[in-house]
């Protein structure tokens, strides 16, 4: 689930997947259809709150209720109230940034990973569907709400500056998976993470955190993938890019695009259950049940990522249905003029057969697929 409030890009290179040992992960559980792990802070009054926490790779930074932050008079004063955005659901919030010392974990266990100073966006307000504009007053405007249940923590992929303010050469400030400190407050020297589906009937996400190397295993098939920001479109979101194609299940045909796999940016985001394919065409190109419909036939169209474009080497196949826990159904978005290449939000479907590890200090993320799907 992709947020926007500042900027939120891109290439390729094959490379082999290193395996360490390293410490025990942390695990995002399923609860409801989202994985979620939980964050444990003390108010300024000394009141110790804890709740879960939405695990997002498709945005970057901690998001909650300005109940559970609970920002004093002098941070308000201080601050200026921001309005942030979630792409997927249209969903606006304003509210505060304010800095927090947190610890998270495992969901029901002891918190074991800990942030110093954190910056932590308190929402205030919140809007659906950005129809209304979101205040930080105590009145909100016609059908939005006021201190609102928001819990997001975004993990995503980072753009060389986020909701923290931080300036350019901070990149991940805002990212709490890569901002880890002792509990002395010393932080680590390895900020880097690795995801992997931890349970074969998809209701957990192991997370790895600071290791020296990449702990995950080679799943079959791996490609290392560079990351990097745009110079000419700062706002652009930071993805890897691969080959992409939707093909017929019956046949394995590809449909769209009508001439091969092209290149798109590919976004595996925890934050939703569903696929999202963002072209820059007015209307649907393929495979809806009609023209009005946006909805992707799942039933008979399948996605599909490559290693090459030309040689249409196959990485993974992605079918979504809902027969898939991870991956209900998938969408068109239309319109896109101003983005090139197109998107791919593969939403958690990703997980079923794939895992990342993302090294912002080597700026790439290394993708393994099972490759006998």
């Amino acid at each position: 689930m992709r947020h926007h409030l500042s900027a939120l890009l891109i290439s390729t290179c094959m490379a082999g997947i290193v395996q360490a040992q390293t410490e025990e992960p942390i695990t995002a559980k399923k609860i409801g259809p989202y994985f979620q792990l939980e964050i444990h802070t003390d108010t300024p009054s000394g009141e110790a709150k804890k709740s879960i926490f939405v695990m997002d790779t498709g945005s970057t930074g901690i998001v909650g209720s300005a109940g559970f932050f609970i920002p004093t008079v002098a941070e308000q004063a201080s601050s200026t109230c921001k309005t942030l955005s979630y792409s997927s659901s249209g969903n606006t919030y304003a509210g505060y940034i304010i800095k927090r010392d947190l610890t998270f974990g495992t969901p029901g266990e002891a918190p074991t990973k800990h942030l110093k100073d954190f910056p932590v966006f308190a929402a205030v307000q919140h809007c659906p569907n950005s129809k209304n504009t979101p205040t930080c007053s105590t009145t909100p405007p016609p059908s939005c709400n006021h201190n609102p249940k928001v819990f997001m923590m975004g993990v995503g992929f980072d753009s060389p500056d986020g909701f923290s303010e931080a300036a350019s050469d901070q990149p991940n400030a805002a990212n709490p998976f890569l901002n880890l400190v002792e509990e002395n407050g010393t932080p680590f020297e390895n900020q880097n993470y690795a995801l992997t589906n931890a349970q074969s009937d998809s209701s957990s996400i192991d997370v790895y955190l600071a290791s020296s190397q990449n702990p995950l295993p080679n799943l079959g098939k791996s490609l290392t993938l560079p990351l990097s920001a745009s110079s000419t479109k700062p706002t652009e979101l930071v993805a890897p890019l691969l080959p992409f194609a939707i093909t017929s299940k019956a046949n394995g045909e590809i449909i769209y695009p009508p001439d091969g796999p092209k290149t798109a940016r590919i976004l595996p985001d925890t934050g939703i259950s569903f696929g999202i394919v963002s072209v820059a065409e007015a209307a649907v190109p393929c495979c809806t049940s009609s023209a009005d419909s946006g909805q992707i036939e799942t039933s008979d169209y399948q996605m599909q990522l490559y290693t090459d474009e030309q040689s249409k080497d196959l990485l993974v196949t992605l079918s979504y249905g809902k027969d898939q826990p991870l991956g209900n159904s998938a969408r068109w978005s239309l319109g896109h003029t101003g983005v090139s290449p197109m998107l791919f939000n593969s939403g958690q479907q990703f997980f079923e057969h794939c895992n990342y590890f993302y090294s912002p200090a080597d700026r790439q993320v290394t993708l393994s697929c099972a490759s006998d799907q």
